[in-house]
Protein backbone atom coordinates (compact mmCIF):
# COMPACT_ATOMS: atom_id res chain seq x y z
CA UNK A 1 0.00 0.00 0.00
CA UNK A 2 1.40 3.42 -0.83
CA UNK A 3 0.19 6.88 0.14
CA UNK A 4 -1.12 7.72 -3.35
CA UNK A 5 -3.63 4.87 -3.13
CA UNK A 6 -4.76 5.47 0.45
CA UNK A 7 -8.08 7.25 0.95
CA UNK A 8 -8.34 10.56 2.74
CA UNK A 9 -10.19 8.77 5.57
CA UNK A 10 -7.29 6.39 6.12
CA UNK A 11 -4.80 9.23 5.94
CA UNK A 12 -6.82 11.09 8.57
CA UNK A 13 -6.45 8.20 11.01
CA UNK A 14 -2.73 7.85 10.32
CA UNK A 15 -2.32 11.57 10.95
CA UNK A 16 -4.05 11.17 14.31
CA UNK A 17 -1.71 8.27 15.05
CA UNK A 18 1.26 10.49 14.26
CA UNK A 19 0.02 13.17 16.62
CA UNK A 20 -1.29 11.15 19.54
CA UNK A 21 0.20 7.63 19.69
CA UNK A 22 3.66 6.59 20.93
CA UNK A 23 6.45 6.43 18.39
CA UNK A 24 6.64 2.66 18.89
CA UNK A 25 3.11 2.38 17.47
CA UNK A 26 3.43 4.99 14.76
CA UNK A 27 6.43 5.65 12.54
CA UNK A 28 6.95 7.22 9.10
CA UNK A 29 6.84 3.68 7.66
CA UNK A 30 3.38 2.95 9.02
CA UNK A 31 1.59 4.14 5.94
CA UNK A 32 3.35 1.58 3.75
CA UNK A 33 3.35 -1.33 6.17
CA UNK A 34 -0.12 -1.06 7.68
CA UNK A 35 -3.76 -0.68 6.85
CA UNK A 36 -6.56 0.48 9.09
CA UNK A 37 -8.79 -2.34 10.32
CA UNK A 38 -12.44 -1.47 10.79
CA UNK A 39 -13.69 -4.98 11.58
CA UNK A 40 -12.63 -8.61 11.54
CA UNK A 41 -14.38 -11.89 10.87
CA UNK A 42 -13.23 -15.49 10.56
CA UNK A 43 -10.06 -15.59 8.47
CA UNK A 44 -10.28 -11.96 7.34
CA UNK A 45 -9.49 -8.40 8.37
CA UNK A 46 -11.57 -5.67 6.70
CA UNK A 47 -10.20 -2.15 6.44
CA UNK A 48 -11.97 1.22 6.44
CA UNK A 49 -12.10 1.15 2.65
CA UNK A 50 -13.93 -2.19 2.64
CA UNK A 51 -10.97 -4.24 1.42
CA UNK A 52 -10.66 -7.79 2.76
CA UNK A 53 -7.28 -9.14 3.83
CA UNK A 54 -6.51 -12.78 4.61
CA UNK A 55 -5.20 -12.84 8.18
CA UNK A 56 -2.17 -15.12 8.44
CA UNK A 57 -1.28 -13.70 11.86
CA UNK A 58 -4.35 -14.56 13.96
CA UNK A 59 -3.12 -11.46 15.79
CA UNK A 60 0.02 -13.16 17.11
CA UNK A 61 -1.72 -16.52 17.65
CA UNK A 62 -4.44 -14.99 19.78
CA UNK A 63 -7.50 -15.58 17.60
CA UNK A 64 -6.95 -19.31 17.16
CA UNK A 65 -10.67 -20.04 16.71
CA UNK A 66 -11.06 -17.26 14.12
CA UNK A 67 -11.53 -13.54 14.39
CA UNK A 68 -14.64 -12.72 16.48
CA UNK A 69 -15.74 -16.28 17.13
CA UNK A 70 -19.45 -15.97 17.95
CA UNK A 71 -19.65 -18.72 20.55
CA UNK A 72 -16.76 -17.29 22.52
CA UNK A 73 -18.08 -13.75 22.12
CA UNK A 74 -21.49 -14.71 23.48
CA UNK A 75 -19.90 -16.36 26.53
CA UNK A 76 -17.94 -13.20 27.29
CA UNK A 77 -21.05 -11.03 26.90
CA UNK A 78 -22.99 -13.26 29.28
CA UNK A 79 -20.11 -13.02 31.72
CA UNK A 80 -20.25 -9.23 31.62
CA UNK A 81 -24.02 -9.29 32.13
CA UNK A 82 -23.73 -11.64 35.08
CA UNK A 83 -20.67 -10.25 36.87
CA UNK A 84 -19.61 -6.96 35.38
CA UNK A 85 -16.24 -6.99 37.10
CA UNK A 86 -15.44 -8.89 40.28
CA UNK A 87 -11.82 -8.99 41.35
CA UNK A 88 -10.14 -12.38 41.41
CA UNK A 89 -8.23 -12.66 44.66
CA UNK A 90 -10.20 -10.06 46.63
CA UNK A 91 -13.57 -11.74 46.13
CA UNK A 92 -13.43 -15.12 44.40
CA UNK A 93 -16.15 -15.56 41.79
CA UNK A 94 -17.63 -18.78 40.45
CA UNK A 95 -16.32 -18.25 36.89
CA UNK A 96 -12.81 -18.88 38.25
CA UNK A 97 -13.74 -22.47 38.98
CA UNK A 98 -15.44 -22.93 35.61
CA UNK A 99 -12.10 -22.13 33.97
CA UNK A 100 -9.88 -23.94 36.47
CA UNK A 101 -11.84 -27.17 35.97
CA UNK A 102 -11.50 -26.92 32.19
CA UNK A 103 -7.79 -26.17 32.31
CA UNK A 104 -7.13 -29.07 34.66
CA UNK A 105 -9.10 -31.35 32.36
CA UNK A 106 -6.87 -30.57 29.36
CA UNK A 107 -3.59 -30.24 31.28
CA UNK A 108 -0.59 -31.84 29.58
CA UNK A 109 0.65 -33.48 32.80
CA UNK A 110 -0.88 -34.79 36.01
CA UNK A 111 1.96 -32.97 37.78
CA UNK A 112 0.19 -29.65 37.04
CA UNK A 113 -2.44 -29.47 39.77
CA UNK A 114 -2.89 -25.73 40.41
CA UNK A 115 -3.96 -22.72 38.34
CA UNK A 116 -3.07 -19.06 38.88
CA UNK A 117 -4.96 -16.49 36.79
CA UNK A 118 -3.44 -13.40 35.22
CA UNK A 119 -4.30 -10.73 32.66
CA UNK A 120 -1.63 -11.12 29.97
CA UNK A 121 0.95 -13.61 28.78
CA UNK A 122 3.73 -11.37 30.03
CA UNK A 123 2.06 -11.21 33.43
CA UNK A 124 1.75 -15.00 33.42
CA UNK A 125 5.49 -15.42 32.76
CA UNK A 126 6.28 -12.86 35.45
CA UNK A 127 4.10 -14.77 37.91
CA UNK A 128 5.73 -18.07 36.93
CA UNK A 129 9.18 -16.70 37.73
CA UNK A 130 7.91 -15.30 41.03
CA UNK A 131 6.60 -18.72 42.06
CA UNK A 132 9.90 -20.34 41.15
CA UNK A 133 12.21 -17.89 42.88
CA UNK A 134 10.21 -17.50 46.08
CA UNK A 135 9.42 -21.17 46.57
CA UNK A 136 12.95 -22.36 45.83
CA UNK A 137 14.49 -19.34 47.59
CA UNK A 138 17.21 -19.18 44.98
CA UNK A 139 17.99 -15.97 43.04
CA UNK A 140 18.88 -17.20 39.55
CA UNK A 141 16.99 -18.63 36.62
CA UNK A 142 18.38 -19.96 33.36
CA UNK A 143 16.85 -18.53 30.20
CA UNK A 144 17.79 -18.47 26.52
CA UNK A 145 18.78 -15.91 23.92
CA UNK A 146 16.14 -15.11 21.31
CA UNK A 147 13.24 -16.04 23.60
CA UNK A 148 10.26 -13.74 23.91
CA UNK A 149 8.63 -13.69 27.33
CA UNK A 150 7.21 -10.16 27.20
CA UNK A 151 8.16 -6.49 27.08
CA UNK A 152 7.62 -5.61 30.73
CA UNK A 153 10.70 -4.13 32.37
CA UNK A 154 11.00 -7.23 34.53
CA UNK A 155 10.47 -9.86 31.84
CA UNK A 156 13.02 -8.21 29.55
CA UNK A 157 15.62 -9.37 32.05
CA UNK A 158 15.03 -13.02 31.11
CA UNK A 159 13.46 -12.39 27.70
CA UNK A 160 16.28 -11.24 25.41
CA UNK A 161 14.35 -11.34 22.13
CA UNK A 162 16.89 -8.85 20.80
CA UNK A 163 19.52 -6.42 21.96
CA UNK A 164 17.48 -3.39 20.87
CA UNK A 165 14.53 -4.32 23.08
CA UNK A 166 16.87 -4.17 26.09
CA UNK A 167 18.65 -0.93 25.13
CA UNK A 168 18.76 1.61 28.04
CA UNK A 169 17.35 -0.99 30.44
CA UNK A 170 20.45 -3.18 30.77
CA UNK A 171 21.41 -1.98 34.25
CA UNK A 172 18.05 -3.02 35.68
CA UNK A 173 18.69 -6.74 35.28
CA UNK A 174 21.86 -7.53 37.17
CA UNK A 175 22.71 -11.19 36.69
CA UNK A 176 19.52 -12.81 37.97
CA UNK A 177 18.97 -14.45 34.58
CA UNK A 178 21.73 -16.65 33.18
CA UNK A 179 21.31 -16.27 29.42
CA UNK A 180 22.44 -19.04 27.09
CA UNK A 181 22.10 -19.86 23.38
CA UNK A 182 18.93 -21.58 22.25
CA UNK A 183 19.74 -24.35 19.74
CA UNK A 184 18.46 -22.94 16.44
CA UNK A 185 19.09 -25.93 14.20
CA UNK A 186 19.33 -23.90 10.99
CA UNK A 187 22.17 -21.76 12.37
CA UNK A 188 23.92 -24.48 14.35
CA UNK A 189 27.72 -24.71 14.33
CA UNK A 190 28.77 -26.36 11.07
CA UNK A 191 30.70 -29.09 12.86
CA UNK A 192 27.61 -30.28 14.81
CA UNK A 193 24.36 -31.88 13.78
CA UNK A 194 21.18 -30.63 15.40
CA UNK A 195 21.09 -33.20 18.21
CA UNK A 196 24.75 -32.56 19.03
CA UNK A 197 24.03 -28.81 19.18
CA UNK A 198 21.22 -29.38 21.68
CA UNK A 199 23.38 -31.68 23.76
CA UNK A 200 26.21 -29.14 23.75
CA UNK A 201 23.96 -26.52 25.39
CA UNK A 202 22.98 -28.98 28.11
CA UNK A 203 26.61 -29.96 28.69
CA UNK A 204 27.65 -26.31 28.73
CA UNK A 205 25.21 -25.62 31.59
CA UNK A 206 26.64 -28.45 33.64
CA UNK A 207 30.31 -28.04 32.79
CA UNK A 208 30.60 -24.26 32.73
CA UNK A 209 27.59 -22.44 34.18
CA UNK A 210 27.43 -24.53 37.36
CA UNK A 211 31.17 -24.38 37.91
CA UNK A 212 31.88 -20.75 37.10
CA UNK A 213 28.65 -18.73 37.13
CA UNK A 214 26.17 -20.05 39.70
CA UNK A 215 26.13 -23.08 41.96
CA UNK A 216 23.21 -25.47 41.40
CA UNK A 217 21.61 -24.55 44.74
CA UNK A 218 21.46 -20.89 43.64
CA UNK A 219 19.33 -21.62 40.57
CA UNK A 220 15.56 -21.90 40.94
CA UNK A 221 14.35 -22.69 37.43
CA UNK A 222 14.91 -23.06 33.71
CA UNK A 223 12.59 -20.87 31.61
CA UNK A 224 12.22 -21.74 27.93
CA UNK A 225 9.88 -21.75 24.94
CA UNK A 226 9.26 -25.29 23.60
CA UNK A 227 9.26 -23.66 20.16
CA UNK A 228 10.77 -20.20 19.93
CA UNK A 229 8.17 -18.28 17.93
CA UNK A 230 9.35 -14.67 17.86
CA UNK A 231 12.93 -15.78 17.25
CA UNK A 232 11.76 -17.29 13.97
CA UNK A 233 10.00 -20.60 14.71
CA UNK A 234 13.06 -22.34 16.12
CA UNK A 235 12.20 -25.99 16.74
CA UNK A 236 14.74 -27.41 19.19
CA UNK A 237 16.28 -30.87 18.98
CA UNK A 238 15.02 -33.62 21.26
CA UNK A 239 18.35 -33.68 23.09
CA UNK A 240 17.76 -30.12 24.29
CA UNK A 241 14.22 -30.62 25.61
CA UNK A 242 14.97 -33.95 27.31
CA UNK A 243 18.24 -32.57 28.62
CA UNK A 244 16.48 -29.64 30.29
CA UNK A 245 14.18 -32.05 32.12
CA UNK A 246 17.15 -34.15 33.23
CA UNK A 247 18.98 -31.11 34.60
CA UNK A 248 15.89 -29.87 36.45
CA UNK A 249 15.39 -33.28 38.04
CA UNK A 250 19.06 -33.65 38.96
CA UNK A 251 19.41 -30.28 40.67
CA UNK A 252 15.90 -29.68 42.00
CA UNK A 253 15.02 -26.83 39.63
CA UNK A 254 11.58 -25.98 38.33
CA UNK A 255 11.18 -26.43 34.57
CA UNK A 256 9.03 -23.60 33.17
CA UNK A 257 7.64 -23.99 29.63
CA UNK A 258 6.31 -20.73 28.19
CA UNK A 259 3.25 -21.74 26.14
CA UNK A 260 1.79 -18.26 25.77
CA UNK A 261 2.07 -18.35 21.99
CA UNK A 262 2.27 -22.09 21.29
CA UNK A 263 -0.69 -23.12 23.43
CA UNK A 264 -4.27 -23.98 22.50
CA UNK A 265 -3.66 -25.90 19.29
CA UNK A 266 -1.14 -23.69 17.52
CA UNK A 267 1.36 -26.50 16.90
CA UNK A 268 -1.18 -29.27 16.28
CA UNK A 269 -1.48 -30.30 19.93
CA UNK A 270 -3.06 -28.56 22.90
CA UNK A 271 0.42 -27.51 24.00
CA UNK A 272 3.75 -27.68 22.19
CA UNK A 273 5.47 -29.51 25.05
CA UNK A 274 3.26 -32.51 24.26
CA UNK A 275 5.35 -33.16 21.15
CA UNK A 276 8.05 -34.35 23.57
CA UNK A 277 5.84 -35.94 26.21
CA UNK A 278 7.70 -34.59 29.23
CA UNK A 279 6.40 -33.12 32.46
CA UNK A 280 7.00 -29.49 33.33
CA UNK A 281 6.55 -27.85 36.72
CA UNK A 282 5.16 -24.45 35.73
CA UNK A 283 3.53 -23.39 32.47
CA UNK A 284 2.37 -19.85 31.61
CA UNK A 285 -0.55 -19.49 29.18
CA UNK A 286 -2.00 -16.51 27.32
CA UNK A 287 -2.92 -15.29 23.83
CA UNK A 288 -5.07 -18.14 22.46
CA UNK A 289 -6.63 -18.99 25.83
CA UNK A 290 -9.80 -16.97 25.18
CA UNK A 291 -9.84 -16.78 21.39
CA UNK A 292 -8.86 -13.13 21.47
CA UNK A 293 -12.25 -12.10 22.80
CA UNK A 294 -11.23 -11.00 26.28
CA UNK A 295 -7.83 -10.44 27.94
CA UNK A 296 -6.94 -13.23 30.32
CA UNK A 297 -3.97 -15.48 31.05
CA UNK A 298 -3.13 -18.33 33.39
CA UNK A 299 -0.27 -20.31 34.88
CA UNK A 300 -0.25 -24.04 35.49
CA UNK A 301 1.76 -25.07 38.54
CA UNK A 302 2.74 -28.15 40.51
CA UNK A 303 1.88 -28.66 44.16
CA UNK A 304 5.37 -27.58 45.19
CA UNK A 305 5.24 -24.44 43.04
CA UNK A 306 1.82 -23.22 44.10
CA UNK A 307 0.77 -24.94 47.31
CA UNK A 308 3.89 -24.99 49.50
CA UNK A 309 3.70 -21.29 50.46
CA UNK A 310 1.90 -18.09 49.43
CA UNK A 311 3.42 -16.08 46.58
CA UNK A 312 2.27 -12.56 45.72
CA UNK A 313 1.36 -12.05 42.05
CA UNK A 314 -1.41 -10.66 39.89
CA UNK A 315 -3.09 -7.52 38.57
CA UNK A 316 -6.44 -5.88 39.25
CA UNK A 317 -8.12 -7.25 36.13
CA UNK A 318 -6.39 -10.63 36.10
CA UNK A 319 -8.92 -13.46 36.17
CA UNK A 320 -11.76 -11.21 34.95
CA UNK A 321 -14.99 -13.24 35.05
CA UNK A 322 -15.86 -12.48 31.42
CA UNK A 323 -12.36 -13.63 30.45
CA UNK A 324 -12.79 -16.84 32.41
CA UNK A 325 -16.04 -17.68 30.64
CA UNK A 326 -14.62 -16.72 27.24
CA UNK A 327 -11.71 -19.10 27.89
CA UNK A 328 -14.08 -21.91 28.86
CA UNK A 329 -16.05 -21.39 25.65
CA UNK A 330 -12.84 -21.27 23.62
CA UNK A 331 -11.68 -24.63 24.98
CA UNK A 332 -15.06 -26.16 24.18
CA UNK A 333 -15.07 -24.73 20.64
CA UNK A 334 -11.61 -26.17 20.00
CA UNK A 335 -12.89 -29.60 21.07
CA UNK A 336 -16.37 -29.42 19.55
CA UNK A 337 -15.12 -28.83 16.01
CA UNK A 338 -11.93 -30.89 16.16
CA UNK A 339 -9.92 -27.75 15.48
CA UNK A 340 -6.64 -28.93 17.00
CA UNK A 341 -6.55 -32.16 15.02
CA UNK A 342 -7.45 -30.21 11.89
CA UNK A 343 -4.67 -27.70 12.51
CA UNK A 344 -2.13 -30.51 12.66
CA UNK A 345 -3.27 -31.94 9.31
CA UNK A 346 -3.64 -28.58 7.59
CA UNK A 347 -0.26 -27.48 8.87
CA UNK A 348 1.34 -30.61 7.38
CA UNK A 349 -0.25 -29.83 4.01
CA UNK A 350 0.87 -26.22 4.11
CA UNK A 351 4.43 -27.13 5.09
CA UNK A 352 4.61 -29.76 2.36
CA UNK A 353 3.37 -27.16 -0.13
CA UNK A 354 6.17 -24.70 0.66
CA UNK A 355 9.09 -26.94 1.70
CA UNK A 356 10.59 -26.99 -1.79
CA UNK A 357 10.90 -23.18 -1.84
CA UNK A 358 14.33 -23.74 -0.31
CA UNK A 359 15.42 -25.52 -3.52
CA UNK A 360 13.49 -23.29 -5.93
CA UNK A 361 14.37 -19.82 -4.68
CA UNK A 362 17.80 -18.38 -4.02
CA UNK A 363 16.54 -16.07 -1.27
CA UNK A 364 14.72 -18.76 0.78
CA UNK A 365 17.17 -20.36 3.19
CA UNK A 366 14.87 -22.48 5.33
CA UNK A 367 11.23 -23.39 5.88
CA UNK A 368 10.15 -24.98 9.16
CA UNK A 369 7.07 -25.43 11.30
CA UNK A 370 4.73 -27.44 13.49
CA UNK A 371 0.99 -27.31 12.96
CA UNK A 372 -0.10 -23.87 11.81
CA UNK A 373 3.10 -22.23 13.01
CA UNK A 374 5.41 -21.88 10.01
CA UNK A 375 8.53 -19.79 9.49
CA UNK A 376 10.20 -18.83 6.18
CA UNK A 377 13.78 -17.57 6.56
CA UNK A 378 15.26 -15.28 3.89
CA UNK A 379 18.98 -15.22 3.15
CA UNK A 380 21.41 -13.52 0.80
CA UNK A 381 23.81 -16.44 0.62
CA UNK A 382 22.74 -20.00 1.39
CA UNK A 383 26.23 -21.15 2.25
CA UNK A 384 26.90 -18.29 4.65
CA UNK A 385 23.23 -18.05 5.72
CA UNK A 386 23.50 -14.26 5.59
CA UNK A 387 20.27 -12.69 6.81
CA UNK A 388 18.18 -10.93 4.20
CA UNK A 389 15.66 -8.52 5.77
CA UNK A 390 15.32 -6.57 2.49
CA UNK A 391 13.82 -9.51 0.59
CA UNK A 392 11.65 -10.49 3.55
CA UNK A 393 10.30 -6.98 3.70
CA UNK A 394 9.57 -6.97 -0.03
CA UNK A 395 7.61 -10.21 0.26
CA UNK A 396 5.74 -8.85 3.26
CA UNK A 397 4.73 -5.57 1.59
CA UNK A 398 3.88 -7.16 -1.76
CA UNK A 399 1.70 -9.73 0.03
CA UNK A 400 -0.25 -7.00 1.81
CA UNK A 401 -0.79 -5.20 -1.51
CA UNK A 402 -2.39 -8.40 -2.75
CA UNK A 403 -4.64 -8.83 0.28
CA UNK A 404 -2.60 -11.32 2.33
CA UNK A 405 -1.16 -10.42 5.74
CA UNK A 406 1.70 -12.64 6.95
CA UNK A 407 3.46 -11.97 10.23
CA UNK A 408 6.73 -10.07 10.35
CA UNK A 409 8.24 -7.41 12.53
CA UNK A 410 9.63 -4.58 10.42
CA UNK A 411 13.34 -5.23 9.81
CA UNK A 412 13.20 -9.00 10.35
CA UNK A 413 14.32 -11.65 7.86
CA UNK A 414 11.74 -14.31 8.80
CA UNK A 415 8.15 -14.34 7.57
CA UNK A 416 5.66 -16.31 9.62
CA UNK A 417 2.40 -17.99 8.73
CA UNK A 418 0.23 -18.22 11.88
CA UNK A 419 -3.39 -18.06 10.67
CA UNK A 420 -6.52 -18.80 12.67
CA UNK A 421 -6.67 -22.55 13.16
CA UNK A 422 -10.12 -22.40 11.55
CA UNK A 423 -8.86 -20.93 8.27
CA UNK A 424 -10.43 -22.57 5.23
CA UNK A 425 -7.99 -24.83 3.39
CA UNK A 426 -8.60 -23.16 0.04
CA UNK A 427 -8.07 -19.73 1.57
CA UNK A 428 -4.77 -20.78 3.14
CA UNK A 429 -3.51 -22.37 -0.07
CA UNK A 430 -4.47 -19.27 -2.06
CA UNK A 431 -2.58 -17.10 0.44
CA UNK A 432 0.47 -19.34 0.10
CA UNK A 433 0.26 -18.96 -3.70
CA UNK A 434 0.24 -15.18 -3.24
CA UNK A 435 3.29 -15.31 -0.99
CA UNK A 436 5.11 -17.43 -3.56
CA UNK A 437 4.33 -14.90 -6.28
CA UNK A 438 5.77 -12.21 -4.02
CA UNK A 439 8.89 -14.29 -3.42
CA UNK A 440 9.39 -14.35 -7.19
CA UNK A 441 9.20 -10.55 -7.23
CA UNK A 442 11.68 -10.28 -4.36
CA UNK A 443 14.01 -12.76 -6.06
CA UNK A 444 14.12 -10.66 -9.21
CA UNK A 445 14.89 -7.54 -7.17
CA UNK A 446 17.62 -9.39 -5.26
CA UNK A 447 19.33 -10.55 -8.45
CA UNK A 448 19.46 -6.98 -9.71
CA UNK A 449 21.49 -5.83 -6.70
Amino acid sequence: MNSEKVSSETLRYFEMARKFLPKSIWSPETIVTSFLVERAEGSYLIDVEGRRFIDLTSQWSTNNVGNVNREVLEAAIEGLKQYGFVMYGLNLHTAVFDLVNELLRIRPSSKLTRIALELSGTGAVDAAVKFAVKVKKRPHIISFLGQYHGYYTGTLGYSPEGAESRRFFENLYGNAAILLPYPDCYRRPEYMDCEEWGRFIIDYIEEWVLKYQAAPDRISAILFEPIACEAGVWIPPDSFIYGLRELADKYGWFLIADEVMTGFGRTGKWFAIQHWGIDVDIMPLGKGISGGIFPIAAVYGSEEAMASEPVEYGTTFGGHPAGCLAAVANIRVLEKYGIIERSAKLGEKALKRIKDWVDRYEIVGDVRGRGLLIGIEFVKDKNMKTRNPESARTVYLESIKRGVVPLMDVGDWILRIQPPLTIEEEVLMYAIDVIEDCIKIAEKEFKKT
